[in-house]
């Protein structure tokens, strides 16, 4: 298929001044025969029926050249109800709704994550997410609900199937996991460090649903503003090599594969759309740290710059469209699948393929070995106590454990971080975590008062990852 080149201004030259249409006296550009009611680019007029086919065609055009979706897929649509995914669900449904030779023929389902952990009013949130799931159904399409705190579990926990009589069911919410998930965000000290772990907090909870839901595929309501923004403030927290599989409309992130059907389409563009199609808008509530983070200024960077200079997102954009991950070219030249990959190539939080294995001549290394003579280790002190989990491990004793400071679920996979350790046991913990973390994660964490907070998963991947790494040095003499 075609596509149409949104980048019409290439050069980087300040906006003189918006077309004003409000006269009713500008003619379409496109078909010079209707009124024009959009302007996009600053001086580029649209009528109705020319921007509907224009914003429809990158949209089609993105998935098509692809030939990533075939029909019959079954494809999970992330929801947050904002303007993105909101013209994403009406898109589709459109799409579905074709002729026979311009149809969609992959089957949706619809997946929104509950964040009213994150807030102190959940009455206002539970309200969103009450509308939200009714506006799925209302257009024929399932709608799973799944809450943020269960990242938490240390097994996934399966998402909740919703209808429109969804109200008469109670939502169900741990509140074990939710107070572990709030002790785990209070612990940041940083606003950064607080986003940038919602982030991939919220990315692994789709992974887990998509993964126990039995997809293969997920869309995501990217657009090409919030990319651009991603573009700058992951390069600034340490997550560059990671870029790729961020922006790119394919990512293949472990079992799961991740497309960005929105990406080309600007956010003035998704807007113009939604009020010419007389689409309600939700708005939900988003995570905003208290205090100013670094995407926080990145976005507002780039808005300010957008609005005097209207190549700023195209330019940021088509540069990280060109961006390489070296890790996924050697993935290509050694295996076109990643399944060739083992659970010791990924981060134990995020997920992403580890980026630290550079060797020693490297800014990483310098950066390892710098931090390891300038930090002072912690002396060894006595036990120093804490509040008890009361767990009965598997041989009748109650925690924690006389012998090594570990109550019986803490032994069993990290499920619990009450243990009795001293603080030097915490200091070799919180640097085995480090080795299985990217660089970017590593960066997060250090701005975390206490790694034990972190997501039951996360700290039995890390002691399966240890142990198979002991495993290894132990038989290394053994392998030919």
């Amino acid at each position: 298929m075609c596509s149409v080149d949104p980048d019409g201004v290439i050069e980087m030259t300040r906006a003189t001044g918006t077309l004003d249409i409000s006269k009713g006296d500008v003619m379409c550009r496109k078909c010079a025969s209707a009124v024009a009611e959009v302007v996009l680019r600053v001086r580029d007029a649209y009528c109705r029926d020319c921007f509907l086919a224009y914003f429809t065609h990158k949209f089609r055009s993105t998935i098509g050249k692809s030939k990533q979706i075939h029909p019959g897929d079954r494809i999970l649509v992330g929801l947050s109800g904002g303007a993105s995914s909101t013209a994403l669900l009406h898109l589709i449904r459109e799409g579905l709704q074709e002729s026979s030779h311009k149809k969609l023929r992959f089957d949706p389902v619809f997946l929104y994550v509950d964040e009213c952990v994150l807030f102190g009013s959940v009455d206002e949130v539970c309200d969103h997410v009450h509308k939200v799931v009714e506006q799925v159904a209302s257009l024929g399409f399932q709608c799973y609900v799944a809450a943020l705190e269960q990242v938490m579990a240390l097994q996934p926990v399966l998402p909740v199937l919703r209808t429109q009589e969804w109200k008469e069911m109670k939502h169900t919410v741990d509140e074990n996991l939710r107070k572990k998930f709030c002790e785990l965000f209070t612990s940041c000290k940083s606003a950064s460090a607080q986003q940038d772990l919602h982030d991939q907090l919220l990315q692994t909870v789709l992974r887990q649903c998509a993964h126990s839901l039995g997809f293969r595929k997920m869309f995501l309501g990217d657009n090409s503003t919030t990319l651009s923004v991603r573009i700058l403030s992951q390069v600034a927290l340490g997550r560059g090599s990671q870029l790729p599989a961020r922006v790119h409309f394919k990512a293949a992130s472990q079992s799961v594969e991740v497309y960005r059907p929105m990406r080309e389409l600007l956010e003035n563009e998704i807007l113009h759309y939604l009020n010419l199609q007389d689409i309600t808008v939700l708005r939900p509530p988003t995570f905003q740290p208290k205090n100013t983070s670094i995407a926080s200024c990145t976005e507002e960077f780039v808005r300010s710059l957008q609005n005097d200079f209207p190549a700023t997102i195209p330019t940021i954009f088509r540069t990280g469209d060109k961006l390489v991950s070296t890790t996924t070219q050697a993935e290509k030249e050694h295996d076109s699948s990643a399944d060739s990959l083992t659970s010791d190539d990924f981060c134990a939080l995020c997920g992403s393929t580890l980026d630290t294995e550079k060797g020693e001549a490297s800014a990483l290394h310098a950066t390892v070995v710098s931090q390891k003579y300038s930090s002072k280790r912690p002396q060894e002190i006595n036990a120093v106590p804490v509040q008890e989990c009361g767990k009965v491990k598997s041989d009748g004793e109650t925690s924690p454990d006389p012998g090594g400071g570990m109550c019986g679920c803490a032994k069993a996979g990290g499920g619990c971080s009450k243990t009795n350790m001293n603080v030097d046991q915490k200091w070799e913990m919180s640097k085995t975590l480090e080795q299985c973390l990217c660089y970017g994660c590593r960066v997060t964490l250090r701005d975390l008062a206490d790694t034990g907070l972190l997501p039951a998963k996360v700290q039995a991947t890390v002691a399966e990852q240890k142990q198979r790494k002991i495993m290894k040095e132990q038989i290394q003499d053994f392998l030919l």
